[in-house]
């Protein structure tokens, strides 16, 4: 992974070496797109951050080819609960008692530094050019037909588009202006990691655990492979620096855990946030990941989050690039992944407070059964390249693997017929293609449009596909 690649010429230049631009790379290099990741560090940052991916991005990285390469890095989650402070469970789900999307986990654990490390040699044996160990200061978003990141060192790397997947912090978006929208939730947390030497003596049980303890509310998560993590809030007056130090860390984990039996990973103070950019493009630029969205870790979806936005988006330039589309299907990025981001967010935000809620401190209204019983209704794709009112719009489309054309992840927009019918495919320099399932993967319905990126665009009976399609092709022109 050499610092001196150079990024000259490049397609799409992606600010930032983490998980969510070498997903994003790997995307459109299976695409064709030429792209280069432009990184500060030059080595995959050692310590965990996330914790969880859920089925729905487990599918997309299998979709995008990588399903050998997870072998060894996830292990399924299999129970998450809410208990007192006495250990008595207030709610509890089995996370094992359905599988999603042709037989996938709801839910698995991983230690990010090997996620990443995967993702990263992916990156560049997919084609993505990697540049190393060199520091951004800005933007220069002035001219209508390219953009420019600018380099510490007064250079600057020009592109036909940017995504800035730098971080909380992200330069990109502050460079912009680009505002947060603040949902209104700030809390300080010690997060902590360990590595116990031996899981089956240990003691501590497979469970993603919410402790709403009055006098310290905590979460705790058995984690992949030999790692568990706590995450404790901090309380009025506590010092996050006295906190955080090591004889400090071990004194909260006592009640679980003993110096002689693990090895203390890494333990920092956080502010959780909620907020949600104004926007996810501007012109030429678009933001992913924390750059564009940031939530309390109690549904484990910032990673999650930031990988949709990948894949959201490589398809979308894609068809831009390919003059498919105009650049104005970028736009449904925003109202797509924004909406879809803020929606989780206040999911996040939600869980939080029940939290405090089941601890007796305060009552914010939340029914339990929204915790993680899974009654609540999946977030869904609802203003963007989606027709119609049907439950399964907006949402992926579970047999995807079965329409694949040949490639990880297909160009085209793809109608699944389950009845015997010349499907009336729109007459456009847009890839449109045509194939048949069975009725049980159609939804019990005539047909089902499926976007590139594995979403179902459309649920319709027969009468209702030609005003299905047209409606599509025409939001796709742009």
């Amino acid at each position: 992974m050499s610092s001196n690649q150079s990024g000259d010429g490049a397609t799409v230049v992606i600010a930032g070496g983490g998980p969510v631009g070498c997903t994003l790379s790997i995307a459109l290099s299976n695409l064709g797109i030429d792209n280069v990741v432009v990184e500060r560090d030059t080595a995959v940052h050692p310590l965990p951050r996330a914790a969880l991916i859920d089925g729905e991005l487990v599918r997309a990285l299998i979709q995008q080819g990588l399903g050998d390469r997870l072998d060894g890095l996830l292990t399924p989650m299999r129970r998450a609960e809410y208990v007192d402070a006495h250990g008595t469970v207030l709610a509890s789900t089995d996370l094992t008692a359905s599988r999603v999307y042709g037989g996938l986990y709801r839910a698995s654990l991983h230690f990010q530094p090997q996620l990443d490390a995967m993702l990263r040699d992916e990156m560049l044996a997919r084609g993505g050019r990697f540049v190393a160990g060199v520091a951004f200061t800005g933007v220069d978003a002035a001219s209508p037909d390219e953009v420019s990141l600018l380099m510490a060192d007064g250079s600057r790397m020009t592109s036909r588009y940017l995504v800035g997947c730098d971080g909380a912090s992200s330069t990109v978006r502050r460079s912009l202006g680009i505002a947060w929208d603040d949902l209104g939730f700030n809390q300080d947390w010690l997060v902590v990691d360990i590595e116990v030497h031996d899981r089956a003596t240990c003691g501590l049980p497979d469970v993603g655990r919410q402790v709403c303890d009055p006098a310290r509310p905590t979460t705790m998560i058995s984690g992949h492979d030999r790692y568990y993590r706590w995450e404790f809030q901090l309380q009025p007056g506590e010092d996050p620096h006295e906190m955080n130090r090591p004889e400090r860390v071990w004194q909260l984990l006592a009640p679980w855990i003993e110096p002689h039996q693990a090895r203390l990973v890494r333990s920092a103070a956080y502010c959780f946030h909620a907020v949600v950019a104004a926007t996810m493009r501007h012109g030429r630029v678009l933001l992913a990941g924390d750059a564009a969205h940031q939530m309390p870790p109690f549904q484990g979806q910032g990673l999650n989050s930031g990988m949709r936005d990948a894949v959201n988006l490589a398809w979308k330039l894609r068809w831009v690039l390919e003059g498919w589309s105009s650049d104005r299907l970028l736009d449904t990025y925003t109202r797509e992944r924004r909406e879809h981001a803020k929606a989780v967010v206040e999911q996040s935000v939600e869980t939080g407070r029940l939290i405090d809620q089941y601890a007796g401190r305060e009552s914010h209204g939340i029914t339990p059964r929204s915790s993680y019983s899974g009654e609540r209704p999946p977030n869904r794709y609802t203003d963007g390249i989606v027709w119609g009112d049907h439950p399964r719009v907006g949402l992926p489309f579970g047999a995807w693997d079965r329409v694949a054309d040949g490639v990880p992840t297909g160009p085209a927009m793809t109608v699944v017929s389950s009845i015997a019918t010349a499907v009336p495919l729109p007459r456009s320099v847009r890839p449109w293609r045509a194939t048949t399932l069975d009725r049980p993967a159609t939804f019990d319905a005539d047909h089902v449009v499926v976007r590139p990126d594995g979403w179902v665009a459309a649920v319709c009976d027969d009468a209702h596909l030609t005003e299905a399609l047209a409606y599509l092709d025409a939001r796709l022109a742009g």
